[in-house]
């Protein structure tokens, strides 16, 4: 299986190194400061439109959501690889609309991004930020998870304590999103959990002397 190191040392799965290395590429020509890329332009507009649609709806986003190393269900419909790379491409295209900074950035996991919309201690978070951050965890289908996901990608598109829209790691969530489809829905939520509400580290009176 093909991995590839984040910045804070996961390793991207099979997927997940795909929407990394799709979503880079897309997202430096989008933002190429001399020349606007207009096929990377065409191509994220034409990706916004499968947000909250199934892989296959929407014929002309399959040559950047498929790979051949994605298998199939059973039933020949998308399987858990080919749904998480459809997620994630399709929500990095909406985060990323008229944005001129980067919004997929390697190692920053959904609990970190949603957490830093807020600068205060975890005793201090504001109810409706809990509230949307809760509302991952009672997802009981696929596709109620992703509409939920939509509604935090929204949301970090247009909040931020520092005024700038807060980015994500799509291919760390594409991992996330194959595992929970496979069984591993506490294990992510998990995580998120421990991203969300885990309270930054702060320098002791010493280290602050110190430095």
């Amino acid at each position: 299986m093909t991995t590839t190191s984040t910045e804070t040392g996961h390793r991207l799965g099979r997927v997940g190194t795909f929407v990394d290395t799709r979503i880079s590429g897309l997202q430096s020509r989008y933002l190429n400061a001399s020349h606007r890329d207009s096929v990377a332009v065409a191509a994220l507009a034409q990706l916004r439109r499968g947000v909250g649609k199934q892989p296959g709806e929407v014929l002309d986003i399959l040559e950047f959501t498929l790979s051949p190393d994605f298998v199939p269900a059973p039933d020949g419909g998308p399987g858990p690889d080919e749904h998480a790379a459809h997620t994630a491409l399709t929500l990095y295209a909406l985060h990323q609309q008229s944005k001129s900074e980067r919004v997929h950035r390697r190692g920053i996991g959904l609990g970190a991004a949603l957490r830093s919309l807020h600068d205060g201690d975890p005793g201090s978070l504001p109810d409706p930020l809990v509230r949307r951050f809760r509302m991952l965890g009672t997802a009981d289908s696929y596709a109620e998870l992703t509409h939920h996901l939509r509604g935090a990608v929204q949301l970090l598109r247009s909040r931020s304590a520092s005024g700038k829209p807060t980015a994500l790691d799509y291919g760390l969530l594409a991992d996330q999103l194959s595992w929970w489809q496979r069984g591993g829905r506490e294990r992510v939520q998990l995580i998120w959990g421990r991203e969300f509400y885990r309270t930054p580290r702060r320098p002791s009176t010493d280290e602050q002397t110190q430095a």
